[in-house]
């Protein structure tokens, strides 16, 4: 497991996650209250199942990471169309990695992922490390803020971040030799065939909120 090195966990389904735990997502809207409470607990628990293995593959230890730094964007061929540029990514986040995300999930994520059913997602996890500090990973992820927002725009003056960011992290003031913490916002490999603006319905609450 190294520090200051990206872990990609790809097209990750919620359809998926909702079958493995024995539900069809496609009947989400016909079930009454209670289903529909089970399929989303369940397929949490599916998700971060997922997740874990798929990192463990990659010797990449996700749940022992108690100061990490994360990404979560759409999967090809989908990207969010920005003030300034597309971007796949959609949060920026940092601390316990598998809590945060579990957290994310049961409160708003998993209704975000609802909304775009059949969408797929990408999760990129990293241990930010650096001598004679506590927390880099709280400026790592400032920088990974500061660099979206100039680079892609948000949404627009009042919501300059990822689609489901609010804050714009904690800069720690660290003078910074290296921008290895770039590479899940830079827009490489395959590019994304479709474009998607939100409307004012769809308007979703922070996960940082």
């Amino acid at each position: 497991m190294q520090n200051n090195h990206w872990y990609a966990v790809k097209n990750q389904s919620l359809a998926i996650y909702s079958r493995s735990a024995g539900f069809d997502l496609a009947m989400y809207e016909t079930y009454d209250q209670r289903v529909k409470a089970e399929l989303r607990k369940r397929a949490v628990e599916q998700a971060l199942i997922a997740i874990q293995l798929a990192c463990s593959d990659q010797k990449f230890d996700v749940a022992s990471i108690k100061k990490g730094v994360y990404v979560i964007a759409l999967s090809n061929p989908l990207s969010i169309g920005y003030r300034y540029k597309r971007s796949q990514v959609i949060y920026i986040g940092r601390g316990n990695i598998l809590g945060r995300i579990k957290s994310h999930f049961e409160k708003k994520l998993f209704d975000f992922m609802l909304s775009l059913s059949g969408a797929d997602f990408d999760f990129y996890f990293a241990r930010p490390a650096r001598a004679g500090t506590a927390n880099y990973f709280k400026h790592a992820e400032h920088l990974m803020l500061d660099y979206f927002t100039n680079q892609y725009g948000g949404i627009d003056d009042k919501r300059r971040f990822p689609i489901l960011n609010k804050n714009a992290g904690n800069n720690q003031y660290f003078s910074e030799g290296s921008d290895w913490w770039k590479k899940p916002l830079k827009a490489i490999g395959h590019r994304p065939l479709w474009e998607l603006w939100p409307t004012n319905f769809g308007d979703f609450p922070p996960l940082d909120e």
